[in-house]
């Protein structure tokens, strides 16, 4: 049995020191949950859980898109020379075995920040012996064992009594995660011992050969994915709503910051206002000559220096997008309106309208407060024009 342990385990840390598989919290939900929300709530979750800020339709959507991901990228990759590091990382494991893993763990990290827990990384960025325990049990539910899903729901409830934030210690060793972790690590052991790899019929893994079947990885990655999220899910009877509290006074508190910079600091809406407009250009590739044309006037009328204009001139007809301040602009609704129209001006300029540019105009006013009956009233006067 103790070598079976160690057979999971010698995986466990040959993928955990692999570049990559640490995914942090704060940094992948705020890109991830982006297209659903303003900077100012994305930037509220470093102190609250995802469904403070979107729907729970809008995090099992994205849940959803990164199991389709992470299950073609371990169906695709049957070997680890595709990812960070390299074969070097994994020199003494079949790199098949490593790169699945290595997609079950950075897979796990973002359902459970998704639904609700803390980052898995410390302060160092590295993952604890803490968290590995709860990705072995996280591989476990994964497999079905059913220990695993009640070690899950414990784990729940622990780290609900705390601060969204770091994977509380104190909290984790108090609950009796080890000896589940370890019964797990025993039955992934025993799956992925001699005896089984030369029959070619793990239960969970399948191997042959030392190299997995995309067909069979497909049939066993994304069920086990699927099977975590709604294991996942379950627990947010466990999360109270705390963090509407913090989410109000965040609110409460921004506005107020907002509304003050917004009316001592025009320059800034100026600018956020061209930055705007520059996306809207951008966002087909090339501008045209006339929207070109509107958008270099726009930069000359900023009260900003001439180095500063320059650089900004520069970034017409790149890839560059500007991570635009919209809740400055909706402290005025004169600035917003000059945004919007500004927008629909550089779009008109381009000749055709296109999906992309629609999309992106009906975003920013949603963002900015503006409805849609005033953004079609904008967009018909010009049409009229």
């Amino acid at each position: 049995m103790g070598n079976e342990t160690q057979i999971w385990n010698k995986i466990l840390t040959t993928v955990l020191k692999m570049p990559g598989v640490k995914v942090d919290r704060i940094s992948f939900l705020r890109k991830a949950l982006q297209p659903y929300c303003n900077q100012a709530r994305l930037q509220m979750l470093g102190g609250v859980r995802p469904y403070s800020i979107v729907s729970d339709g809008v995090i099992d959507r994205v849940a959803r898109a990164c199991i389709n991901k992470h299950t073609a990228l371990a169906t695709a990759g049957s070997t680890v020379a595709g990812l960070p590091g390299g074969l070097a990382m994994a020199a003494t494991l079949p790199g098949d075995l490593t790169q699945y893993y290595y997609h079950v763990f950075v897979l796990s990290q973002k359902l459970a920040y998704l639904y609700g827990f803390p980052d898995f990384c410390d302060e160092e960025g590295e993952l604890s012996d803490e968290a590995s325990d709860l990705l072995t049990i996280f591989m476990g539910s994964m497999m079905g064992v059913k220990v695993a899903d009640q070690g899950i729901s414990e784990i729940a409830k622990g780290v609900a009594q705390a601060a969204v934030g770091r994977l509380p210690r104190v909290i984790i060793s108090e609950l009796a995660i080890v000896p589940i972790a370890k019964q797990i690590a025993r039955m992934v052991g025993a799956k992925l011992s001699k005896d089984s790899v030369a029959k070619g019929v793990g239960k969970f893994v399948p191997v042959a050969g030392g190299i997995f079947s995309g067909t069979l990885t497909f049939f066993t990655f994304r069920p086990g994915a699927v099977r975590l999220q709604k294991r996942l899910k379950a627990q947010r009877q466990n999360f109270n709503d705390g963090d509407l509290d913090a989410l109000e006074f965040a609110n409460i508190r921004s506005s107020f910051v907002k509304a003050e910079q917004s009316q001592n600091h025009p320059e800034d809406k100026q600018r956020v206002v061209v930055e705007t407009l520059i996306n809207m250009g951008n966002i087909n590739g090339e501008p045209t000559q006339e929207q070109y044309a509107l958008l270099e006037e726009q930069v000359a009328r900023l009260d900003i220096d001439e180095e500063a204009k320059v650089a900004m001139l520069e970034l017409i007809g790149t890839d560059h997008d500007f991570d635009i301040d919209y809740d400055l602009l909706a402290c005025d609704p004169d600035y917003s309106e000059k945004a919007l129209r500004g927008m629909i001006a550089v779009m008109k300029a381009g000749g055709k309208e296109t999906n992309a540019e629609r999309m992106y105009l009906t975003m920013a006013a949603k963002a900015m407060g503006v409805s849609k009956d005033t953004l079609d009233d904008w967009l018909a006067e010009t049409a009229e024009l």
